[in-house]
């Protein structure tokens, strides 16, 4: 049986998004060749606790890799054996406990005060409106970049400050999970997006296009690259800017709940595990004062 091609089929039948089916295929794939590697055997349809517990040894001290990545992937190992029970091969296995890290302990990649200037600058000395609404978004609303690729003319709502009633702001509609939130604009997006709409002319239900269409995800992130290379700054991904954003959030003591709502996030505790916590420098300043 082709154990890869009907978890896809299940995971699109059960509506996940495509970047969630790739992700989850592409971690599943690479389990699966580690298994026939490893045993010299077709996979046989069941995950044993051995079996994820080799796979993540072999994640960690072959490969290498970051514990958050090794985590993704016990992640999609704990899903895709979820399909196995589901079709009869499969047992309950606690995958998921022998996961390698600390979620807390992570570090997540943001850019500083001067650096997000030195990025908006640079795009604004370009004179490309389209590109100022882009970064603009990214920066003031945390937007995940699928997010903001999907976002089309009817989800753009722009109004005047009239009271507490009435205020600018973009609906999100495919949000991780597919849940809907909106998220409020202020003053420096809505201005950005208002020129942008004035000058765009395209037949395109979809905000952000270029002379071959729409734009995708790994067209956005090579744009802002474009323009980090122009501010002189090290590159990044619109990823970045959304941690940096929530960054910035909770820097200003937003509430949680707020910030959480804000970014679409599935609980308060998600936000936690971000964004709360004591940072590599903290730490390494701690230590330093033993000496």
């Amino acid at each position: 049986m082709d154990w890869l091609k009907k978890f896809e089929e299940d995971l699109k039948q059960t509506g996940k998004s495509q970047n969630t089916v790739a992700s989850y295929c592409a971690d599943i794939n690479e389990f699966l060749q580690w298994f026939e590697e490893t045993y010299a055997n077709k996979f046989d349809g069941r995950i044993l606790e051995q079996d994820a517990r080799e796979y993540r040894n072999y994640l960690l001290n072959v490969v290498k890799q970051k514990p958050s990545s090794i985590n993704r992937k016990m992640a999609s190992l704990k899903n895709f054996n979820q399909f196995l029970i589901q079709v009869g091969t499969g047992t309950e296995v606690n995958i998921c406990g022998i996961s390698v890290a600390d979620i807390h302990d992570r570090e997540i990649k943001t850019i500083s005060r001067k650096e997000l200037n030195r990025l908006k600058r640079a795009v604004y000395a370009s004179g490309n409106k389209r590109d100022i609404a882009l970064i603009e978004l990214l920066i003031n609303t945390g937007v995940r970049v699928s997010e903001l690729v999907s976002l089309t003319v009817q989800d753009i709502h722009l109004t005047e400050r009239n009271g507490s009633q009435n205020y600018s702001y973009i609906a999100v509609r495919n949000g991780k999970g597919n849940k809907y939130r909106e998220i409020p604009l202020n003053s420096q997006v809505k201005r950005a997006l208002e020129e942008y709409l004035s000058t765009r002319s395209s037949s395109s239900d979809k905000i952000f296009i270029s002379q071959r269409g729409p734009l995708r995800r790994e067209s956005v992130d090579k744009i802002i690259k474009k323009y980090c290379r122009l501010a002189g700054i090290e590159e990044i991904s619109a990823h970045v800017l959304r941690h940096t954003f929530c960054t910035r959030l909770v820097a200003e003591n937003v509430p949680l709940p707020i910030i959480s709502k804000l970014a679409g996030h599935l609980s308060v505790q998600t936000t936690m595990d971000f964004y709360v916590r004591v940072s590599r420098a903290d730490k390494a300043a701690a230590v330093e004062k033993l000496t």
